[in-house]
């Protein structure tokens, strides 16, 4: 199997390394370039039009997808807020869990496998001790308890959404299925090197959050413009039931 972006449209691969450029542009500028501090929030609607132009049938679940993305974009700009953080972590959840739902297909297949319901658990179990050990250090940023269930909300579902994204790599093995796995830990090293980014002032992190995001973007369009192999990979899900 030869994976390449160009599968799904030859000006995806340009378009994707453009805004990759762009994105380190904004880190390494800093402050000097204050338009280029709305590069991922550029990134997004760019993706956004791309995909109502190139989709041969626009899907409203795939814009809400986007839209969710644009919007905790630009909740960043208030996240030095109470109600900025509180946007922007609810914003994720609202994204991540629309994207379960595009991929509830493979729910009846997640629930079948057993090995797969564990290791999600022990993954989930991991994932909210680091929170809590993250949430512990930088608690000063946090008012109540509210904010802090929020990010063990969020890394519940991105949790729950890697386990779906390997699980259905598994099954299909196809570069559609190769993409939303990339797509899905993409956007989790993006989350995880933006707080590490934020909280603990590192600036290389940002490099890592950006540019992880825009490729991420990349994978996702790719997923939902190639649809040559849909019904083909239905009726593989279809015969793993």
């Amino acid at each position: 199997m030869q994976f390449s972006l160009r599968k799904a449209d030859n000006y995806l691969p340009l378009i994707t390394v453009g805004l990759i450029l762009l994105n380190i542009l904004s880190v390494y500028s800093g402050q000097y370039v204050y338009l280029l501090r709305y590069m991922p929030l550029f990134t997004v609607l760019v993706f956004l039009i791309y995909y109502i132009i190139k989709a041969p049938r626009v899907r409203f679940i795939v814009i809400a997808i986007l839209v969710m993305l644009s919007m905790r974009e630009f909740s960043v700009f208030y996240y030095y807020k109470n109600f900025g953080q509180i946007a922007y972590i609810l914003l994720g959840c609202v994204t991540y869990s629309l994207i379960i739902i595009k991929r509830l297909d493979m729910f009846q297949t997640f629930l079948k496998d057993r090995v797969a319901i564990i290791l999600t658990l022990v993954f989930i179990g991991l994932n909210l001790f680091i929170l809590n050990e993250l949430i512990s250090q930088v608690k000063a940023s946090y008012e109540g308890s509210f904010q802090s269930g929020l990010v063990f909300l969020f890394g519940v579902i991105i949790s729950l959404l890697g386990a779906i994204a390997v699980l259905y790599n598994q099954v299909v093995n196809s570069d559609r299925s190769l993409a939303f796995l990339f797509f899905v830990f993409c956007f989790i090293f993006s989350d995880v090197a933006s707080l590490l980014g934020y909280y603990y002032g590192i600036n290389f992190f940002y490099y890592i959050d950006f540019v992880s995001a825009a490729l991420g973007l990349a994978f996702f369009t790719y997923t939902v413009l190639d649809v040559v192999n849909n019904e083909d990979e239905n009726n593989e899900l279809t015969q793993s039931y």
